[in-house]
């Protein structure tokens, strides 16, 4: 990367926009409204790890947005759709190497705290996925697509 100011990359060299998470307790109302606006079903899957069932929606315009909701036993979005019912519960950015992007985010005197290590996902075809808490932000989730 050519940076003509430094060479220390900026997180727009680093992170690109992929999906935001919604959370829900129950789907077939975010389906209905995401398809009302023109969004087409992706691929969907339970994740064993989260204990949460997702399914991705696409639209030719719009950002992707995965839908989110309870499986069988505890999850990460059981108290916020307690709390809610329906909520964005994170933004994913895809990146090249979820390390190299976090040391850019720090770097910028961001305070990032790792919620969840590297770990396969499984409606990302086995891509490692891993979710740091920004300060100030939210949750975030990095997608390593390793190129």
């Amino acid at each position: 990367m050519d940076h003509p100011a430094n060479d220390i990359a900026s997180a727009s060299d680093v992170l690109a926009f992929h999906h935001l998470g919604l959370a829900v307790a129950s789907p077939e109302e975010a389906f209905r409204y995401l398809a009302a606006l023109g969004y087409v079903a992706g691929n969907s899957a339970y994740d064993p790890i989260q204990r949460v069932n997702l399914a991705m929606r696409h639209h030719p315009v719009m950002p992707d947005v995965e839908v989110i909701w309870p499986g069988d036993g505890p999850s990460p979005i059981d108290k916020l759709i307690k709390r809610t019912g329906t909520m964005i519960y994170h933004l994913c950015y895809a990146c090249p190497n979820a390390e190299q992007a976090l040391d850019v985010l720090a770097a910028s005197g961001i305070e990032i705290v790792p919620v969840s290590a590297p770990a396969p996902a499984i409606l990302f075809g086995g891509q490692k996925v891993s979710f740091h808490h920004v300060s100030g932000f939210g949750l975030i989730e990095l997608l390593e697509t390793g190129a």
